[in-house]
């Protein structure tokens, strides 16, 4: 492990992790610590981990930013000592606005409910982003197309002490407070990468994670797959069915009086 990208979600992660890849790093983002490692970061949330566990899961990776990665810095920082860290923040009521718009975002796309209803690896995601919710924002979804319960005063509280906690707890020879506006020098000069000779990368700009990650992320893309295929069964089943049903409706009728009758709905 290289380096721990300890700021916030909706604090430049998706450009930090533009920068990291930049550099041929082996990044863990936010989908990919749901897709290889969601069921290890569940356990961890809800039982506890051990520095063997941050060891197992992170092995040959060289960078890790976003949630819940972010939350738990420290111990990664534990089981990967050499690790460098960068930070960043951002004024209190721009990044509340900034996670509201992306939370609200989310929850309205309908292509990601059913990413999450239809796949197995969406389910998946779907419980790992469930757990996520609860120690990043205080709450969670209970269904893929509920939202996150919209509380200032909790995500702000919980912003605030992450904040505090790592400018205070980061060993400092460890540290690069960065500001966006600095660009490549000060992250190629702390990381000892040479500065790319291409402008500084600007991601997720106006909360278009999700739109870009459905046309660019390859585990994103696989999941949508996964979902179209598993649509395309039941509709086939179901138009199978619908023809059988019209070919014989005698059939049909005896199959809902048999239902009605076993289950008393009428």
């Amino acid at each position: 492990m290289k380096v721990i990208y300890a700021g916030y979600s909706k604090i430049g992660t998706k450009t930090i992790a533009a920068v990291f890849n930049e550099f041929g790093y082996i990044t863990y983002d936010l989908f990919e610590n749901s897709h290889y490692l969601g069921k290890d970061w569940v356990k961890i949330i809800n039982e506890g981990g051990t520095v063997e566990d941050f060891q197992r899961m992170y092995e040959g990776v060289d960078a890790v930013l976003d949630v819940p990665s972010h939350i738990f810095w420290e111990e990664i920082l534990e089981a990967f000592p050499d690790a460098k860290i960068i930070f960043s923040m951002r004024e209190e009521e721009s990044w509340l606005s900034s996670m509201k718009k992306q939370t609200r975002s989310i929850a309205s796309e309908p292509m990601y409910v059913l990413m999450q209803l239809l796949s197995y690896s969406g389910w998946c995601h779907f419980k790992f982003m469930r757990a996520c919710g609860q120690i990043m924002l205080g709450s969670s979804m209970n269904w893929p197309w509920s939202s996150i319960k919209y509380n200032p005063t909790v995500w702000k509280r919980l912003y605030r002490n992450h904040n505090s906690s790592v400018l205070q707890n980061a060993p400092k020879d460890k540290l690069l407070v960065f500001n966006f506006k600095d660009g490549w020098e000060p992250i190629c000069e702390f990381l000892g990468e040479k500065v790319p000779d291409k402008p500084f990368p600007h991601a997720n700009k106006g909360a278009s994670l999700l739109k870009d990650a459905m046309q660019r992320h390859p585990i994103v893309i696989r999941i949508m797959r996964e979902s179209m295929f598993t649509l395309g069964v039941v509709t086939l089943i179901g138009a199978y069915g619908g023809y059988k049903a019209y070919q014989n409706p005698a059939s049909l009728n005896s199959w809902i009086n048999a239902v009605g009758t076993r289950f008393n709905f009428w």
